[in-house]
Parts: C-alpha cells; structure tokens; sequence
C-alpha cells in the first residue's frame, strides 16, 4: 500500500512515474519468482527515485483553507529558460533576461493576476508578484488565494522592464492608494519603462494618479470611466499608447481580454515572433494574434 505523510507534497507526473515504477518492480519480481526479498528493494529504490525527482516544488499547491477556497503558490521559474528577442537571437544570460514587476492586492482580480504571470513565465520573462499587504497570502476578489513572491517594499531600488498592474476591485483601488505603488510607478516612467494596467486599473490606478494625462489612447473595464478624451477607445480591448518620455502604456479592459493585455506586453518586451510563438502554444485564437 503507498503511503505518504501528511504534509508531504507531490506533483502528479511524480505520483504517476512512482506508480509505474511499483508495478514494473512486482512484475519483475514475480518473474522470478522472489516476491519477499526483492519487494523491499524494488519499493525502496522507487520511494528514493520519487524523493530525488520530487525535489521541486509542484508549480501549484493547494493547502487546507476555507471550504470552496484554493490557494496558488505560483513558483517563478521562468529564470531557467532560454529567452530570444525579436531580431530572433537567442541569449541564456540572466542580465538580458527581462523583468516585469505584478503589484497584487486582497481584492486582486485573480483570472488577470495569473493570466498575467502565466504568459510572461511562458515566454521567459522573470515575474515577480508583490503584495501590498501585510501577508504575502492574499484572498482575491472571487476567493481564490494567491501567494506572493515577495512584499511590495522589497522591491524597492530594483529596476523592471514593465510594471503590470491587474484589476478587480478593491484591489485595484488598494493598489491605487498605496504611495508605494505610485513611487514605483514614477519610477517606471522616468526611466522610460512599460507601465501596464487592465480592468479597473487604467483609471483607480494610473488615471487617478496622472500616469495617463500624455498617453494617446487607452481603455479600461466598460464600468469605469476614463474622461472624454479616451472615451473613443473605450470599446478597445488593448491599447497601446506612447506617453511623454517615451513611456509605453497598455491598457485593457478586462479578464476577457487579460490574455490578449499579456501577449501584447511580450510583444513590447520581446518582440512579434516571440508574441506568436507563446499564442500559438496555448491555441489562441488567429482573431487574436490578427488584431
């Protein structure tokens, strides 16, 4: 009988590779017709192999919370992989690797939230997720939770390729009012970085604080409201708008779109080819990848 402690956690390619190898080793084993003595061998050896195999952290956990909540602990391992650009080179160094920095909150929306760090990881930008809280497990807006990498003043004084902002209320107004958040939103753009914001965020976030008086474009949820001069773009579901000092700004409006919001910030960091070849992997739509 296969037993595990209760705290032991295993992912289920693990789980499933420890399976076989127990079957082959009894079939072997009755073979020969040496059932006592080799069955000890044959489940010690399978027990070592899972342990040094397992040796990672599955990329998702789920832990004892609440009844119909769950809980992601989103592991970035996007540092282990290979990064090309647009020009199509391809570059293994860390100190190319680019970065994008996801302030969450409690009240995060949390399809954007992941979607979000799911395509940046899969096209192998280093995303660190931040919270603002006093935790670094936080309940999103629909009762999912999510853990953090880090708290949001660790990450003060380091520098990122883009600063990608996901909706959902209140977590989007948290953020908004949070002077950490606006700092390093000053920051992004006086160093000409890529500030992103979708849902609620374009206008509780960046519209609030000022960060879209010079853009030419941008949208946001349809519940929310930017001011007349964007109110023509507001059926958009992605704009891409130059700002003063040559400051890139996405926008989108929504968890709909949040995929859409994500491939276009690859597109910014990484470049075209990159965009279709992460689309094309998780089957996105031509409609997509055409607008």
């Amino acid at each position: 009988m296969l037993q595990f402690s209760p705290n032991e956690k295993i992912s289920y390619s693990h789980f499933n590779r420890f399976l076989i190898e127990e079957i082959s080793a009894l079939r072997r084993v009755r073979e020969r017709g040496t059932m006592t003595t080799t069955i000890a061998q044959a489940t010690s050896s399978s027990r070592s192999s899972r342990s040094s195999s397992s040796s990672e952290k599955p990329l998702f956990e789920r832990k004892s919370l609440p009844r119909g909540r769950y809980f992601l602990n989103i592991r970035n391992s996007s540092s282990k992989r290979s990064k090309s650009n647009n020009d199509g080179r391809s570059n293994n160094s860390a100190s190319v690797t680019k970065t994008v920095l996801v302030p969450i909150a409690n009240g995060t929306e949390e399809m954007e939230a992941v979607i979000i760090i799911d395509v940046l990881r899969r096209a192998g930008v280093k995303v660190t997720v931040a919270s603002i809280e006093e935790d670094l497990l936080l309940e999103m807006s629909r009762g999912v939770f999510i853990k953090a990498d880090c708290f949001l003043i660790d990450c003060r004084g380091k520098e990122f390729d883009c600063v990608a902002i996901p909706g959902g209320m209140p977590g989007a107004s948290r953020l908004g009012n949070d002077e950490r958040v606006r700092e390093i939103l000053k920051n992004a753009v006086d160093g000409k970085k890529i500030v992103a914001a979708m849902c609620a965020a374009p206008a509780v976030v960046l519209n609030a604080n000022g960060f879209l008086r010079d853009c030419d474009e941008a949208t946001c949820h349809p519940s929310f409201d930017l001011g007349e001069k964007f109110e023509k773009f507001k059926q958009n579901r992605v704009c891409v708008s130059g700002a003063a000092g040559n400051t890139l700004v996405i926008t989108s409006q929504g968890p709909g779109t949040a995929i859409e919001f994500a491939l276009a910030i690859t597109k910014e960091l990484l470049g075209e080819e990159k965009r279709r070849e992460i689309a094309l992997l998780m089957c996105v739509s031509n409609d997509v990848l055409c607008s």
